[in-house]
C-alpha cells in the first residue's frame, strides 16, 4: 500500500460514514477501487490487520450494493476482489436498485394497503397511520420520478465519457 492508497482510503472513510459504512467497509471499498487490477482478499486482511473472516464478511455486505465483486482464478482457491472504476456506472447501479427495491414496489403495494384499510372502520390512531401511508406513497412517486430523471442524466453523462 502506498501514499495514494492511504490518502484515498482516509478520504473514503469520511464518505463511507455518510452511507452507513464502518471503517473496515470503507477501507475495503476504497482500497479495491484505487487498485488498478484485482486485489487478493488475503492481502486486504493483512493490510487492514483484520482477520480473513472479518474481511470476507464485510465484502459479503458490500456485494449486494454492487460496490465490490469477488472472484477466483482457475486452479487456485485464492479469492480476489475488484470494483468497477466507472463511478457513473456504480451510481447508475445504485439508483436502479433504489427504484427496483423501494420506489417501484411502493407504487404498487402501498395503494393496495391503503385500499384495503380504507374499507375498514379505523380508530383515530389507525387513520393517522393510513395518512402516513398516503404521504409515503405520494413521496415515493415523486422520488421515483426524480430517480428516473437522474438515471437519464447519468446515462447521458456516461455516454459522453
Amino acid at each position: 500500500m502506498d501514499e495514494i492508497d492511504r490518502e484515498f482510503i482516509a478520504f473514503y472513510q469520511n464518505v463511507g460514514k455518510a452511507y452507513g459504512m464502518d471503517s473496515l467497509m470503507a477501507t475495503i471499498f476504497a482500497r479495491a477501487f484505487i487498485e488498478p487490477g484485482e486485489l487478493a482478499m488475503s492481502e486486504l486482511a493483512e493490510e487492514t490487520g483484520y482477520s480473513l473472516a472479518s474481511v470476507s464478511n464485510k465484502i459479503r455486505q458490500l456485494e449486494p450494493s454492487g460496490l465490490i465483486a469477488r472472484s477466483t482464478k482457475p486452479g487456485t482457491r485464492k479469492v480476489y476482489v475488484h470494483t468497477d472504476k466507472d463511478i457513473l456506472k456504480i451510481a447508475l447501479g445504485q439508483l436502479l436498485r433504489a427504484r427496483a427495491n423501494e420506489t417501484q414496489p411502493a407504487a404498487v403495494e402501498i395503494p393496495r394497503m391503503i385500499e384495503r384499510f380504507e374499507k375498514e372502520e379505523l380508530s383515530e390512531k389507525q387513520q393517522e397511520k393510513l395518512e402516513i401511508l398516503r404521504r409515503y406513497h405520494r413521496d415515493m412517486l415523486k422520488l421515483d420520478s426524480a430517480l428516473e430523471e437522474m438515471l437519464e442524466k447519468l446515462e447521458k453523462l456516461s455516454r459522453e465519457t
